[in-house]
């Protein structure tokens, strides 16, 4: 009887990284700390394009996958750090359009025009909005108040930059909410809506962040800016501030 082949030698050592591979996890050890900095991200970018190459993720899965999870890390701390550097406190200013002129006019979703300037005494209240935006649609009820009770003294008008489709199509879930009493009348605007599509005033396509509030002065010039959600004496303020002719400003900040 033929004796048993012998047994084939197998290596139960762990796979041996790649240089590729190695360098890697170097650079990626060295993008987290340095993300406190705001550069490891870029590093950690890199480290896993180099981990997602087929020769090292064959060379030593587990060590490739390990990459990839610090530089993922590395990447979304160096990111927060970069963008806190970038737009925090005393570091983004919005760009200010105090004393544009806007004289044109929008088409309403009931098809009506909006003059920006009112030419009645009025003050204009433009809302620039998203339907995505939280805080956008959280100050909805302050606006709606302010059309019911302020119409003699300062008109509303939302504008959102999206299509008229999808304005509309939030504009009906959000009335059918209202009807069945899961939100509070105040959350649906009865104010005008302007939406994209056509040319949409300046200041509208100059905005960089949501929501913004431009008060315009009876003649259509900007008096005020607000950007960012505000509470309702702050838009109230404001609106008696943009409701006061130049001069008469200027006197009562003194």
């Amino acid at each position: 009887m033929p004796d048993p082949a012998p047994p084939i030698a197998t290596d139960s050592r762990p796979p041996k990284a790649s240089p590729a591979g190695r360098f890697a996890a170097m650079l990626a050890l060295f993008s987290l700390p340095l993300s406190l900095f705001g550069i490891g991200g870029v590093l950690g970018l890199i480290a896993i394009a180099i981990a997602s190459r087929a020769d090292v993720r064959n060379a030593n899965p587990k060590q490739a996958f390990a990459t990839v999870i610090i530089g993922f890390f590395a990447v979304l701390l160096g990111g927060i750090v970069a963008s806190s550097w970038l737009i925090g406190p005393g570091r983004y200013e919005p760009p200010s359009v105090i004393g544009m002129t806007q004289t044109g006019r929008v088409t309403t979703l009931d098809d009506g025009p909006f003059e920006l300037a009112s030419g009645d005494g009025r003050v204009t209240l433009v809302d620039v909005w998203a339907t995505w935006c939280g805080p956008c649609i959280a100050s909805i009820p302050m606006l709606e108040a302010i059309h019911r009770d302020l119409g003699d003294e300062v008109r509303v008008i939302g504008i959102s930059s999206e299509s008229e489709r999808t304005v509309r199509g939030w504009l009906e879930r959000r009335q059918t909410e209202v009807r069945s009493g899961t939100l509070a009348a105040s959350a649906l605007p009865t104010y005008p809506m302007a939406t994209g599509g056509q040319t949409l005033p300046d200041l509208v396509r100059a905005t960089q962040a949501y929501p913004t509030m431009y008060l315009l002065g009876p003649d259509g010039s900007v008096r005020q800016q607000l950007v960012g959600m505000h509470d309702l004496p702050t838009i109230l303020a404001a609106i008696r501030a943009s409701s006061l002719e130049p001069d008469d400003a200027a006197v009562e900040g003194r």
